[in-house]
């Protein structure tokens, strides 16, 4: 009886306990595989804090020559975001560091977003009104992170305003005259001609940095060599290349507006059950709460930064503070699991089908990822987050849906190329999907595959997939190449015709960029 009993079925108990030991040694090898892929060495971290010093040290000397050229418009500040202020480095970026940095511009003016636009607007009305007498606000409307300026609210609210009070009420609706009409008329005029142009805005900046860079060049500070400024003409941003004690640096400094635009307007914390297949939970079950404060990421706001030709909203500083408090709940493997998808990303899946996952993205997944399960149960282990990241990310992909966290209507995943181009990235997405789906199943042996450390045994799940992954890299292995190729995505406006066409759409008085600052 006792050898029929070995030999046969395993109890409940035998199954729990090996399904334990089984956790324990997957959480094992993943701890490993972070100390020993993902995290830069202490050596490497000491080296990098005293890089980001001599680069802050570097940006700072730049802005103050740029504030001393004009203290009107450009503040002097510089403030330091993305993954340097985030601190979530990890092996595969030793190579070269990014650094991206905002530089205030001085704007005393509120901004009121009145909608979503849904398609382009017909004309290029994305100048900002520098009149101090729109004290209640500038009236804008959104297209995806673009703000266009509704012109005729602005002029027709402020001659009816007038009328109203010369009439003494304000309750009624009055008839314009003709001489009314030659004052909107004149008004536009004076704002299209007056508005702060991001265009001209990042060309004077980009003039300023240049002007400061030939005189740091003349005494450059120890261990910074070989600074190099982007063409204008070809980018019309502010990238600076350089080398930091020999090891390679960018760096990326963009014009912004701070603290102008009321970031509760846009991004309404609605009950998020509306993305139906990210919610597991029964339809009555009450959701908790984020780790995060949502009345802190409403202070520190949305900015506004002038890039390709519009002032465009960004998050990067809210970003910034949400993930500082993400692991408040104690459970603190959000930010590991984040990590170890950036180094496979960086690692393995970019070098093989290009760049269709970012780090931003990814960072995105968190956010989604920890918003719509927020227990600390899915966060326990580096194993229980990075499943609870695979789960959104598989099916993100599947869908080819992947919502901004603070403008949701904006999808990362809609590629506006040719059908052609289209179809080539939805393979791209299809096997990443494949590879997600896989890594889900076992991100012990997933890893262990993807490194050489060790090849998976016997039949199951894991070797199906894997087959099935394998199969549908051999098949479409030159449309991968071919995707590879293409050059990266163009934004709207942002080719050489359109920068052609800004450069030359101002003449006389709006090129000189102290007019635009006299009315603040």
């Amino acid at each position: 009886m006792a050898g029929a009993t070995q030999g046969g079925a395993r109890g409940p108990g035998e199954m729990e306990e090996e399904q334990a030991e089984s956790h324990t040694v997957a959480q094992e090898f993943l701890n490993w595989f972070l100390r020993r892929h993902v995290y830069p060495e202490q050596r490497e971290h000491r080296r990098r804090e005293q890089e980001c010093q001599q680069v802050q040290a570097l940006v700072s000397r730049i802005m103050a020559r740029v504030h001393q050229w004009n203290t009107l418009l450009f503040t002097g500040e510089a403030i330091l975001v993305g993954c340097q202020a985030q601190d979530l480095h990890v092996w595969a970026e030793s190579s070269s560091s990014d650094y991206d940095f905002l530089a205030p511009i001085q704007y005393n003016t509120n901004v009121i977003l009145l909608g979503t636009l849904y398609s382009a607007p017909c004309t290029e009305l994305h100048f900002l009104p520098s009149w101090l007498s729109l004290r209640s606000g500038v009236p804008v409307y959104r297209w995806e992170n673009k703000l266009v300026v509704d012109y005729n609210k602005v002029t027709l609210r402020k001659i009816l305003d007038e009328k109203a009070v010369d009439f003494g009420r304000k309750d009624l609706g009055l008839d314009l005259t003709e001489e009314d009409i030659k004052e909107i008329n004149g008004r536009q005029k004076d704002l299209w001609t007056g508005g702060i142009d991001p265009f001209l805005v990042a060309r004077k900046f980009h003039e300023f940095v240049e002007n400061a860079l030939a005189e740091e060049g003349s005494s450059p500070a120890p261990g910074i060599s070989n600074i190099r400024l982007s063409d204008f003409a070809k980018c019309s941003a502010v990238q600076l290349s350089l080398e930091v004690d020999g090891q390679a640096v960018s760096i990326d400094l963009v014009p912004t507006i701070r603290n102008k635009v009321d970031m509760s307007m846009d991004w309404p914390r609605q009950d998020l059950r509306w993305l139906s297949d990210w919610w597991d939970q029964e339809q009555d079950t009450e959701r908790i709460k984020p780790t995060w404060n949502i009345m802190e990421i409403y202070k520190t706001g949305a900015d506004l930064v002038a890039k390709n030709l519009y002032w465009r909203l960004s998050y990067s500083l809210a970003e910034t503070r949400l993930l500082r408090d993400i692991d408040l709940d104690g459970a603190g493997w959000r930010r590991e699991a984040l990590q170890l998808l950036k180094q496979i990303n960086m690692e393995q899946w970019v070098p093989r089908y290009g760049k269709v996952l970012t780090s931003y993205h990814l960072k995105m997944v968190l956010f989604w990822s920890s918003d719509l399960n927020p227990e600390t149960k899915n966060w326990a282990t580096v194993l229980d987050a990075l499943g609870t990241l695979l789960k959104v990310l598989e099916f993100s992909l599947e869908k080819k849906q992947l919502p901004s966290y603070f403008l949701p209507s904006m999808n990362f995943f809609d590629w506006h190329r040719s059908e052609e181009e289209n179809s080539l990235k939805n393979r791209v997405l299809e096997v990443l999907r494949l590879e997600v789906r896989l890594m889900r199943c076992s991100p012990e042996q997933y890893l262990q595959l993807s490194y050489d450390l060790a090849k998976p045994q016997g039949p199951g799940p894991f070797i199906q997939r894997a087959r099935e992954l394998d199969e549908f890299r051999r098949k479409h292995q030159k449309l991968f190449e071919e995707f590879k190729n293409l050059k990266e995505e163009k934004q709207p406006g942002q080719g050489a015709a359109s920068i052609f066409f800004a450069q030359h759409r101002h003449l006389g008085s709006c090129l000189q960029l102290n007019i635009l600052c006299q009315g603040f």
